[in-house]
């Protein structure tokens, strides 16, 4: 079976499966949330004296017949192109309708993840596995917070191994594509650190893979199949006359996360990099915030979000230039056995990125105009009025 997905009108840096036309004439192909059992039962003695004996009886050793099984696994459930939130929904079930949204397009990545032959797969996988974290810390409050806190520190490990290889995908891209418009003395004098980077970037594949195969990822699978699947799950009683429903509930987080990103008014042109990191944060949790209530606000909502991923992408290009800039200069300083003319061409490398960053600082200002001005606070309300 194959899964098509329909051509997103926004996405986050080419893998972003959050926002989809209404006219989409291409379907996600059917999908569900079964245990990834076949995937990978864990450590089995037996099994490793078997594959040792012949290791192609061991289903692990070949990781594309590992995803088709994973893939095989999650195919029977239905699940809608958007979320399908409304204005009437109680905040815990809006949250379900999100968390079920997301979880199944990070499932439909993990065969893709597993192969590792096409790194958009995993980027995929990454970016969704953080909405359902971003979900869970929106609508976290309508659930029982042990649950919350059992999730979402499942996610934490997911999410660290997802992001150990696609920031080194990132890293060798730049990396790679900086050397190969270079001298030939310079290509060759940066190979060790080519070849550092792809070394590591096996090493993290591997865990991923491991994790992913394992009785864990199985576990953690069945568990929010459980739970995103049935209404009512863990959510949380409330008395009455509170809030609790996506109308009355939506203004109140959205302002909220809009008043984070404001907070950096006026600090952008002296800000160092680290802080430009973190409004890069929380730019994405206002993001995200939006997209999950999206659909009742629109038909305003999908520009607001296009403002704050248009100044989201600027910040990251920061982040990702800066920490190949910085790993370059460690890798030098760290390595006795480079020669002068290797050292001299990894300081090269840092100084073009330092520059890169310098350039798209300058492209900060427009971006952020647009964000912060009182135009978009206005078309914000409206949006949210229309709840």
């Amino acid at each position: 079976m194959s899964i098509s997905l329909p051509r997103e009108t926004l996405d986050e840096r080419s893998a972003d499966v959050a926002v989809v036309p209404a006219d989409a004439s291409d379907a996600l192909d059917q999908t569900v949330f079964a245990p990834l059992r076949a995937v990978g039962p864990g450590p089995d003695p037996a099994a490793d004296q078997v594959a040792a004996a012949d290791p192609a009886a061991d289903p692990a050793a070949d990781p594309v017949a590992a995803a088709e099984t994973a893939l095989q696994a999650i195919e029977h459930l239905a699940i809608s192109r958007t979320p399908e939130v409304l204005a009437t929904d109680v905040w815990a079930e809006a949250g379900r309708k999100v968390l079920r949204f997301h979880l199944s397009r990070m499932l439909a990545k993990a065969p893709g993840t597993i192969a590792g032959e096409d790194p958009e797969e995993l980027h995929a996988m990454r970016v969704a596995a953080r909405r359902v974290r971003a979900a869970w810390r929106v609508f976290g409050d309508g659930y029982e917070r042990p649950v919350v806190r059992d999730h979402v520190r499942q996610l934490r490990t997911l999410g660290g191994r997802l992001g150990a290889v696609r920031d080194l995908d990132v890293q060798i891209g730049i990396l790679v594509a900086y050397r190969d418009h270079r001298s030939k003395r310079d290509r060759v004098a940066l190979t060790p650190f080519v070849d550092s980077l792809m070394a590591e970037r096996a090493a993290r594949q591997q865990e991923l893979v491991e994790l992913l195969t394992s009785t864990w990822f199985t576990d953690f699978v069945t568990d929010h199949e459980a739970l995103v699947t049935t209404p009512g799950a863990a959510a949380r009683s409330l008395p009455t006359h509170v809030p609790a429903t996506v109308r009355m509930r939506a203004p109140g987080v959205v302002w909220d996360a809009y008043e984070v990103v404001w907070a950096f008014d006026g600090t952008l042109n002296a800000a160092e990099v680290a802080t430009l990191h973190q409004l890069r944060i929380a730019a994405k949790w206002l993001r995200y915030t939006l997209e999950f209530v999206r659909e009742p606000m629109e038909p305003a909502a999908t520009e607001l979000i296009r403002r704050v991923v248009l100044i989201q992408d600027h910040l990251g290009d920061i982040h990702d230039l800066d920490a190949i800039a910085v790993l370059a200069r460690a890798f030098a300083a760290d390595r006795g056995d480079l020669r002068p003319a290797q050292r001299a061409a990894l300081e090269r490398f840092a100084v073009s990125q330092d520059s890169r960053v310098t350039r798209i600082r300058r492209r900060l200002g427009p971006a952020w105009r647009d964000l912060a001005d009182a135009e978009f606070r206005r078309g914000m309300g409206r949006s949210l009025a229309r709840l």
